[in-house]
């Protein structure tokens, strides 16, 4: 009797198990594989209507885009400013350095929060905040530049085409300095602290500790902070289409149009749901070249030696 009611209660448990992976298989199938393979399919089709239907063009959907030149814009404008957005890395790194220099305690914790919390905030909310910050007439950044210059400063860092990806990029690093910080900042204290005091006891100054310690030891830190910044980069799209008075031409001008934003207006806009999947295909395998070469030069492909 006892072994039965163990052999219950083992398989109940078992059933349990096995009912939570069907139910995550399940999900990973529905939510991700077939839009996936879904939208593989409609790449290759002239498809205007979301149904398995449409007539097979082969590769015209791409032959259309890549002699679109507003389509070759977004591409440049989506590499640009993911490329941009990695200024956030060396930022978080510099003030992850001076806030571990404060010791652990309440004050390092009172900053880590600080430059935290914009990253929990909302894109859209974050542009409402800068257009007042980066406004051509009255803005914050030009008062500033004002002052320190001694001359009128008025340039439209969200609304002139010239200077509107620098804009974007100071909204981004604000937002997201945090996030690197953090990062950065586990990376640092993770550190055996032995390392740092036998170079002290060695004559190294706090500067070459610096160079010659924390940063060869954070290469590991630097590469998931790379990758990660530039996957988020390439999927831009909130803040831009908030920019552009949720439009998804990327105004002003076309100069925030990232492939993401193409991708939406084809798919929303101007349904045409063929040029859509081929974009998010083009997009797909963008990412996963940037991230292999990354990886690639970071030695993860090298195999252990001994």
């Amino acid at each position: 009797m006892k072994n039965k009611n163990a052999f219950k209660v083992r398989m109940k448990r078992e059933v349990q198990w096995y009912s939570f992976l069907i139910v995550s298989i399940i999900t990973l199938i529905v939510l991700t594989y077939i839009p996936m393979f879904t939208t593989i399919k409609y790449s290759f089709y002239d498809t205007r209507v979301l149904t398995f239907g449409g007539e097979f063009n082969g590769l015209t959907n791409f032959n259309v885009l890549m002699s679109n030149k507003a389509f070759s814009t977004s591409v440049v404008n989506t590499i640009v400013l993911a490329f941009l957005s990695l200024l956030q890395i060396p930022v978080g790194f510099i003030l992850a350095s001076l806030i571990n220099g404060l010791g652990r305690g309440k004050l390092q914790s009172f900053f880590r929060v600080s430059y935290y919390l914009p990253n929990i905030i909302t894109g859209v909310s974050v542009v409402l905040i800068f257009q007042v910050v980066l406004k051509e007439n009255g803005g914050l950044l030009n008062n500033l530049l004002s002052f320190l210059t001694g001359q009128q400063v008025a340039v439209g860092w969200l609304s002139d085409a010239r200077f509107s990806k620098f804009g974007a990029t100071i909204l981004n690093l604000w937002q997201n300095m945090g996030y690197a910080m953090l990062i950065n900042l586990a990376s640092m204290q993770s550190i055996p602290t032995e390392i740092y005091e036998a170079a002290e006891v060695d004559g190294a100054g706090s500067f070459k500790r610096w160079i010659y310690i924390t940063i060869p030891h954070m290469k590991s830190c630097f590469a998931f902070l790379f990758i990660t910044t530039i996957i988020n980069g390439l999927s831009r799209f909130t803040d831009l289409f908030v920019i552009g008075n949720n439009s998804a031409t990327g105004r002003p001008g076309g100069s925030l149009q990232t492939l993401l934003m193409y991708i939406y207006q084809y798919s929303f806009e101007y349904p045409q749901f063929g040029i859509a999947s081929t974009g998010a295909m083009i997009l797909f395998l963008l990412t996963f070249v940037v991230t292999l070469v990354n990886l690639k030069m970071t030695g993860f492909f090298k195999k252990d030696v001994g």
